[in-house]
């Protein structure tokens, strides 16, 4: 069996999701416009719709792992976002914790 991915790529203007397989073939993909002023909360909301779109989209199959990129700098063993220029509010940030208390 293919192990899959959710891939999610969070940018100042636009947030895209996708499922991709082993290969890096793109099963199914999203993109909605950031709510960059919204703060993290509402971002937050934001990345866990598009990952249960994108999950649907491509039929709700199990990952093996999430990936996201943000902008930063980043503190990406703790998985932390410490100052996003692009993303209002986005100050130590604990968005691993965040998501996956999702």
């Amino acid at each position: 069996m293919t192990k899959l991915a959710l891939a999610v790529d969070l940018g100042g203007t636009d947030l895209r999701a996708a499922v991709v397989d082993e290969a890096g073939a793109v099963l199914a993909l999203a993109t909605t416009a950031t709510d960059s002023h919204g703060g993290p909360e509402a971002v937050i909301a934001q990345i866990v719709d598009l990952a249960a779109r994108v999950r649907a989209d491509a039929g709700q199959p199990p990952v093996a792992g999430v990936g996201v990129c943000a902008p930063g700098p980043l503190d990406p063993v703790a998985g932390i976002v410490l100052a996003a220029p692009t993303l209002h509010g986005w100050g130590d940030v604990p968005l691993a914790a965040l998501l996956r208390d999702r």
